[in-house]
């Protein structure tokens, strides 16, 4: 696999531990004998540190900064389809995935981009796409048959993955993005207890992690919505509303509006279910983030099944 670093996230990371400790750049020089002006180089990101640094560097931060910067590698080809990912995800549409399937077999069939990636982890990407369609498919047999495939892909990184182990791995970014869709065809054969187990143990993994993306950000703004869409169908309101509240939080932390109208729209419906008033000021919460990016077709379809589901009509 071609490897890259997050080297920003990880010079920041190191900043932290460093003044964590109560040490300046010049206590840390003193220690290990490494020039200030490197330490300022790594700490802002601008330079890929050698081996033997990170080995004399590890004695001043006390940490493995080798294990620590294994935590900010990223594949840069892959991750470049993950917004589109994402938006087939937030806003299903099967033209874009069918486009974004091609893009991908395009981009990597020459032996020169698969002499840089790790074909297998190509393999499971693709694999993550076709899952989507079947998601959304109203065939029950394609959910099956997906579900057999998304844990074959992640067997194809994790050997001897097993679903009823799901806890025992370690998993990168797009392997816990499988994990999560998994849990989502297990939700839509009704064990919505399982699904959520599975939600919040992805959620307490990525939690934990010393490092923020873009991309952790939108997995976890994903995961609230989908544990607050299991509270819903499990008719347990108030945790839908607990969980939109915190995944609502986030959004707000974080500076995203990624998803952010599914966490409003969640609570506004739960609200409605406990006959709390403030359902219509949520929804309308819901759909003025919609208007806001755009996405005038889903608004519709949202006030539509609103209006015929519920009787609440807001009107944009």
């Amino acid at each position: 696999m071609f490897v890259s670093y997050n080297l920003e996230d990880f010079g920041k990371e190191l900043r932290r531990i460093r003044t964590s400790l109560g040490f300046s750049q010049a206590d840390v020089q003193r220690t290990v004998a490494v020039s200030i002006d490197t330490i300022r180089k790594i700490e802002s990101g601008r330079v890929v540190p050698r081996y033997d640094t990170l080995e004399l560097l590890s004695v001043a931060y006390k940490r493995d900064l080798l294990e620590l910067l294994k935590g900010c590698r990223s594949n840069k080809f892959l991750m470049e389809f993950h917004d589109d990912l994402d938006y087939i995800i937030t806003v299903y549409d099967n033209d874009a995935a069918a486009a974004l399937k091609k893009r991908l077999l395009d981009n990597f069939s020459s032996d020169f981009q698969m002499s840089i990636i790790n074909p297998l982890e190509l393999k499971q990407f693709i694999g993550f796409v076709d899952a989507i369609d079947a998601f959304y498919s109203d065939f029950t047999s394609d959910r099956e048959n997906t579900m057999v495939a998304l844990v074959n892909a992640l067997r194809l990184t994790i050997p001897d993955f097993t679903l009823k182990n799901y806890k025992n791995y370690t998993y990168d970014y797009i392997e816990f993005r499988i994990l999560l869709f998994i849990s989502l065809f297990i939700a839509k054969d009704g064990d919505y207890i399982l699904s959520n187990k599975i939600l919040y143990y992805i959620l307490s993994s990525i939690s934990d992690s010393k490092f923020t993306t873009k991309y952790i950000d939108f997995l976890t703004i994903n995961i609230y919505f989908n544990i607050a869409y299991n509270y819903h169908m499990l008719d347990e309101h108030a945790k839908v509303i607990e969980t939109a509240n915190d995944g609502i939080a986030f959004c707000i932390e974080h500076r995203t509006s990624h998803a952010l109208f599914s966490l409003y729209y969640r609570k506004g419906i739960a609200q409605f279910n406990l006959r709390d008033k403030g359902y219509r000021e949520s929804i309308t919460m819901a759909f003025y983030v919609l208007k806001a990016m755009g996405m005038l077709k889903l608004l519709e379809q949202y006030q539509k099944i609103t209006d015929d589901k519920y009787g609440i009509w807001v009107n944009m």
